[in-house]
């Protein structure tokens, strides 16, 4: 039998029941600030928006128009100068839906086949997904070399492969990290067009709490705007400076976006100006991660720790390993911290330090995480990960859940 709607809906609800008494730990999912903002975009759900601003003539012109839409096109170009200016950038755009589809339609728009692309492979700590993607377009892959011993891209290798390969692009995409790793040799390397996926650090760039990759001559940065910056399922685009690259990338995403889905535009701009709750959020992003890292160390929980990775000088991450080597062992503890309602990833890790966790305080920051619930979320999971009782470890999660809501930073109910 089909599925019903009241079984869709029943579905909807009891999940919503669950997330309310769960702690979400993974660095790729956002609480995000849309939650309070949604009511008033809804009217423009299924509506094809155009992001472009023209006079009469140039819609005449145009392949296709939409009535009644003029007003709309200035909103989402003014928030495509506002994503921009809040990033240091010369302009951005907004028409991506997700992560990949911006890698995608990035090399689609600036690539030609049969050019090469230096890469972060995901032993690097690179996205898994992106050298296949890269190798669909007829793209030639290579890899940045690693420095192992130190968990980091090893500069010196690296600008001797520039030198010797003279790759038509290079493209840092880190998927992985326990810091925030410094590219700025790369300024110094002429030719290749340099591509830089912030997805995971865009919040800290916007707030100054990280170093902006345009400052380190990154021609272009996309980034999704769910990970660490706490916005709507989109993606986007900004660029160091104008030219005939972004003339080539506008056009590319005319050709592959068919409508700029505005409602998200909209919801993206809304939380871009919730200057107060962003700067709360990444003031707390960190700290919180640092503190429960040590916490979990000093409960015995086999956490990677963070000097292992690149200089000391170098900005943490909000990401947390824990180090389990076989993958049964690692899937027991993550299906142990899903029973008591605690959200991890079970994945390989990177550096060939074989099967783990991978933890992150991104939607628990948003949710009311602060220093003061630390201590006790990290006895539940240290005390889950050697068999404590579950239903016990479920009732104490859903009262720490309670009580971070307290501090939540995003207001779970429309305003006004």
């Amino acid at each position: 039998m089909p599925i019903s709607r009241e079984e869709l809906l029943r579905s909807l609800d009891e999940q919503r029941t669950q997330l309310a008494e769960s702690i979400v730990l993974t660095p790729v999912d956002s609480l995000p600030f849309i939650l309070t903002d949604r009511h008033r975009t809804g009217f423009l759900h299924g509506l094809y928006l155009s992001d472009k601003v023209r006079d009469k003539d140039a819609q005449q012109a145009a392949v296709i128009q939409f009535g009644g839409r003029e007003r709309a096109a200035r909103d989402l170009d003014a928030i495509h100068k506002l994503l921009a200016t809040r990033l240091g950038a010369a302009a951005g755009s907004m028409r991506l839906l997700a992560g990949l589809h911006a890698q995608a339609a990035t090399f689609m728009s600036l690539a030609a086949i049969g050019d090469s692309v230096l890469l972060l492979s995901e032993e690097g700590g690179g996205h898994f997904s992106t050298a296949a993607i890269l190798q669909r377009l007829g793209l030639r892959v290579l890899n940045l070399p690693l420095d192992r011993e130190r968990l980091r891209v090893d500069p010196d290798a690296a600008r001797a492969m520039l030198a010797d390969e003279r790759p038509d692009f290079v493209f840092v995409d880190r998927s992985e990290g326990l810091r925030y790793e410094d590219f700025r040799w790369l300024a110094e390397v002429e030719g290749p067009v340099k591509v830089f996926d912030a997805s995971h650090y865009v919040a800290q760039i916007m707030t100054g709490a990280y170093e902006n990759p345009l400052d380190w001559g990154f021609d272009l940065m996309l980034f999704t705007l769910h990970k660490s910056f706490p916005g709507p399922q989109k993606a986007a685009i900004v660029t160091r400076e104008l030219g005939p690259a972004w003339d080539r990338m506008l056009a590319g995403l005319s050709l592959l976006v068919s409508s700029s889905h505005a409602e998200s535009s909209y919801l993206a701009g809304l939380a871009l100006l919730r200057d107060d709750w962003l700067n709360r959020y990444v003031e707390r992003l960190v700290p919180t991660a640092l503190l429960l890292e040590q916490e979990l160390r000093s409960r015995g929980v086999p956490v990677v720790p963070r000097t292992a990775q690149g200089e000391a000088s170098w900005p943490a991450s909000h990401h947390i390993w824990i180090r389990y080597g076989a993958p049964n062992v690692a899937f027991a503890a993550f299906q142990s911290l899903a029973a008591v309602n605690i959200h991890v990833n079970y994945r390989k890790l990177p550096y060939n330090l074989e099967w783990g966790l991978r933890l992150g305080t991104s939607h628990a920051v948003s949710s009311g995480l602060t220093a003061e619930h630390v201590g006790e979320l990290a006895d539940v999971i240290a005390e889950t990960l050697v068999g404590a009782e579950t239903e016990g470890m479920r009732q104490r999660v859903a009262a720490l859940a309670r009580e971070m809501a307290r501090d939540a930073i995003v207001a779970l109910e429309p305003e006004g």
